[in-house]
């Protein structure tokens, strides 16, 4: 049977719109309007304060969303934390964000650091972190989805996950924890979605076949947009490596809503047909 999850989008607009509205304004909106009003519009400014100040607001925003989940993650009780947590603890989604936080920060700091006297270099390398970071989110899907396919077992647990289970494609962990915390799905919805998971065998096909179509799309984004940045003129970088990907990426969504409503009819008339074999014996 089929598990049902405890979740609708219908009741959880205001909390999602919020969310995704703290991703994307930031590097979309103010960061450009930043760097291009600044740069261009007061050049007798110092050029790596132009440089610094849209990479350092973004940072805030960046800053505010983290705390947000830390909090809700850190509470006394256990609402939105990962299943079997017996403290508060961080999960999958989180420490992901992290690594690749840790990683941009470290390519922003090094690329203000340079002494480039007309500066083209360092804009170019501070256009690129949109695409480090898909790049190293199809790293880590690509990891999953081999240790997955291998069937290596977890010798801790690793968010919900208990060890001694497989290691879940990297899709699996992003909905979950992104559901959980951020839409305000708690804990009901993680020990729900885990039971869908272990219960339905479509499920599990489509969250790995999810994870492998986000894996390539993310590599090839990451790949045309990395040439892009350091093949188009100067002035047109920053905007296309930090906003360039987001309409992509869009398209991949909606295809996937598609998707994944396509699978779970197909789930959906699969128990139907289990529920009627016995009386068709």
């Amino acid at each position: 049977m089929t598990v049902e999850l405890p979740y609708t989008l219908h009741t959880r607009y205001a909390s999602i719109a919020t969310a995704w509205s703290v991703i994307l304004t930031p590097p979309i909106f103010l960061n450009l309007s930043l760097f291009y009003g600044l740069w261009y519009g007061k050049p007798d400014l110092d050029r790596i304060l132009v440089l610094t100040l849209p990479t350092a607001i973004l940072g805030l925003f960046t800053a505010l969303a983290t705390l947000d989940r830390v909090w809700k993650l850190t509470q006394p009780t256990p609402l939105y934390r990962p299943l079997h947590a017996p403290r508060p603890a961080l999960d999958i989604f989180q420490w992901g964000y992290f690594a690749v936080l840790a990683a941009i920060s470290a390519l922003i700091t090094a690329a203000l650091a340079r002494n480039d006297a007309d500066h083209d270099f360092q804009i170019r390398l501070l256009s690129l972190p949109t695409a480090l970071l898909m790049s190293l989110v199809a790293t880590l899907t690509l990891i999953s989805l081999v240790l997955n396919v291998s069937g290596w077992r977890l010798p801790f647990r690793f968010g919900s996950v208990p060890a001694g289970n497989v290691l879940r494609p990297a899709v699996y962990y992003i909905v979950e924890d992104v559901v959980a915390v951020d839409g305000g799905g708690g804990v009901e919805y993680r020990e729900a979605f885990c039971k869908r998971y272990e219960s339905s065998a479509v499920f599990r096909r489509m969250m790995f076949e999810l994870s492998v179509v986000w894996m390539l799309w993310f590599y090839v984004f990451a790949g045309v947009f990395a040439a892009l940045v350091f093949r188009l003129p100067v002035a047109a970088v920053y905007a296309v490596g930090w906003a360039g990907p987001f309409p992509l990426v869009g398209g991949v969504a909606v295809w996937t809503v598609f998707y994944v409503r396509a699978r779970l009819r197909e789930e959906r008339e699969g128990v139907v047909e289990g529920e009627r074999a016995p009386l068709l014996g």
